[in-house]
């Protein structure tokens, strides 16, 4: 059994440290009758992973609820993997802001007539199971992501029929369309709808927007392009 100041030592935290993280429940030393503490190898270990563990950015709740490190370290690289995501998407949207969106593939789109497609409706926080029905069916190399703001609903279409009864059939206006590329598979699908709203000179009309998915072939990745309605 070891004394704190030579665990101190040993560990490479401070006498402060060890105690905070005694209160905090998380290493129990023995306690002798003066109130010394002593530590065995297993605290001395269990310090260790504390050290490691708080470098990394994981916090003291998390260590409170699991003191299993693999399993803190699993969480942790979740957690660093959408941290990293997120920032690159940042990235993105700095980098188009200071261009002023010179670098974004984007075209204008306009149609003399109306697209009519069917899909299969559901709230905003429910998409990808209105996906999986449609994808069960999908008879087209493109289906269409339309998000209806008034009703805060979201319909995964396609231009052919569908055989579910309660499919919505939804008419994407005639007009013009500010369309954009979707680089960065459907994470950046946001991202790409907010850098062309910050584009100098869009003024929006009062229509449906969309994502439209033009399917790959032979394995390759979909395209995604989103369409905004504009004057």
């Amino acid at each position: 059994m070891i004394q704190i100041g030579k665990v101190a030592h040993l560990t490479g935290l401070s006498i402060k440290a060890i105690k905070w993280y005694e209160a905090k429940g998380l290493v129990q030393p023995t306690r002798l009758d003066n109130q010394y503490r002593l530590y065995g190898m297993e605290e001395i270990r269990r310090l260790n992973e504390i050290r490691l563990l708080r470098q990394m950015g994981v916090s003291i709740e998390a260590m409170q609820t699991t003191e299993r490190f693999e399993t803190l370290l699993s969480q942790r690289l979740e957690e660093v993997r959408l941290e990293m995501r997120t920032l690159r998407l940042i990235e993105q949207q700095i980098k188009w802001m200071q261009t002023g969106g010179d670098s974004m593939n984007i075209r204008y789109e306009t149609w003399d007539q109306p697209k009519y497609v069917n899909g299969y409706q559901t709230e905003l926080t429910k998409i990808p199971e209105a996906w999986m029905r449609l994808n069960r069916e999908l008879g087209t190399d493109e289906s269409y992501g339309v998000c209806i703001a008034k009703e805060d609903t979201y319909v995964a279409a396609t231009t052919g029929a569908l055989s579910g009864k309660d499919c919505r059939r939804v008419e994407l206006t005639a007009g013009r369309y500010i369309v954009a590329t979707v680089e960065g598979g459907i994470a950046a699908i946001p991202s790409t709808y907010n850098r062309l709203l910050t584009l100098p000179d869009v003024m929006l009309r009062d229509a449906v927007d969309f994502e439209r998915y033009i399917h790959g072939q032979g394995g390759a990745d979909d395209l995604i392009e989103v369409w905004i309605p504009v004057q």
